[in-house]
């Protein structure tokens, strides 16, 4: 055999940059995403500023985190951006992979002094770009060797306003791991073994408490509900600037026994696989990790119309109602906790969605990183 045949080949090295890593849906889909990835793509998670939540979840795991604290601040420097274009040569990284927007600013910037391509992600509709933050994010996606989208709207959107190359944007949906994420086999046993109340009817959600994420209809709707529906607890995970907000909410409407905001819960998939319904009443997502999480574990799902919601979820889906509409909100709730025909409704609407393969994901980005090194 050819000896040159014999050696093996040394993986493509793909930095995937972040400012931090908290608990949200771009660090989970991508250090999930990490394990299917083939052999000759090696993954490495740099954090520019701190570890964060997953950061140093993973790295107790033995996975490769790399803290490379070039940027103290938010603020773009000459200097920081020159520091991570060396640090990106001397570990012979071969393409950046940015999720948000300061760690593209940064990550697109210092790709091109060192000379490799760079990958951009795009979460969020183009009506969300505005300002300066929206300039600069427009100028990148120019820069960006690729950019990457989580829905063809998007993709289109960016193609026709920003008259990207066709050929140089993607779309990728999100995905999670149904490993991981699969329907309970046995829901009393999961609640004792978490301590919960296994004859409640249990109402969960999972958002960082955020103003965005509109926790507050959750707490509002369910107290509406009154005492009719004793056996109703609901159960907010999550951290966030909200929670004083929300504690003050919870307090006002004698809601204390019935809302709970349970804090982060690692991992989260036996919480989810816990649940009678899940919630979802946000103002605006991107294409939430939460609901893929809730769909492969089997849970009837109640959610805001708005674009990430339906994009996933389709305009017919029985459980949707307006952000702003408490009323609609509430009775939808009602509705979902005393007739179990119309949870079966859900679920039956739900069984018959696409839902995205984390293995397929990880194969079609492995050979977009191939052919920029190769193009490189």
């Amino acid at each position: 055999m050819n000896q040159a045949m014999q050696q093996p080949v040394n993986p493509v090295k793909i930095a995937f940059l972040f400012v931090s890593m908290p608990v949200g849906g771009a660090e989970d889909l991508f250090l999930s995403l990490a394990r299917y990835l083939s052999s000759d793509i090696e993954s490495i998670f740099v954090c520019l500023r701190a570890l964060g939540v997953l950061g140093e979840e993973a790295l107790a795991e033995g996975r490769r985190i790399e803290l490379a604290p070039v940027f103290p601040t938010k603020r773009i420097t000459p200097l920081g951006i020159w520091r991570l274009a060396r640090w990106f040569r001397e570990n012979g990284i071969k393409i950046v992979h940015a999720q948000t927007y300061h760690d593209q600013l940064f990550g697109v910037l210092a790709a091109k002094l060192a000379g490799i391509p760079s990958v951009v992600h795009q979460h969020k509709t183009l009506e969300m770009l505005k300002g300066r933050k929206g300039f600069l994010m427009k100028q990148i996606f120019r820069l960006a060797d690729h950019v990457v989208t989580l829905s063809e709207k998007t993709r289109a959107d960016l193609i026709a306003q920003l008259g990207l190359d066709p050929a140089r944007v993607t779309s990728f949906p999100n995905a999670v791991d149904s490993a991981v994420f699969h329907p309970s086999l046995d829901r009393f046993a999961d609640r004792s073994a978490l301590g919960l109340d296994p004859d409640c009817f249990l109402v969960g959600s999972a958002a960082q408490l955020h103003p965005t994420k509109n926790h507050e209809a959750t707490v509002e709707a369910s107290a509406s509900l009154g005492s009719d529906v004793s056996s109703l607890r609901v159960m907010i995970f999550g951290e966030g600037e909200s929670r004083v907000v929300l504690e003050r909410l919870i307090a006002k409407k004698n809601s204390g026994e019935r809302v709970m905001l349970a804090g982060r819960k690692r991992p989260i998939a036996p919480w989810l696989r816990s649940l009678d319904l899940f919630v979802l009443p946000s103002y605006w997502e991107g294409q939430p990790m939460a609901l893929l999480q809730a769909l492969e574990c089997g849970i009837p799902i109640l959610a805001s119309r708005i674009e990430g919601n339906v994009a996933l979820l389709g305009e017919d889906h029985p459980g949707l109602f307006d952000p702003n509409d408490r009323q609609e909100y509430a009775a939808l709730l009602a509705k979902s906790i005393s007739d179990l025909r119309f949870r079966e409704l859900l679920l039956t609407y739900q069984g018959g969605l696409h839902r995205p393969s984390l293995s397929a994901l990880a194969e079609e980005l492995a050979a977009l990183y191939r052919r920029l090194v190769s193009v490189g």
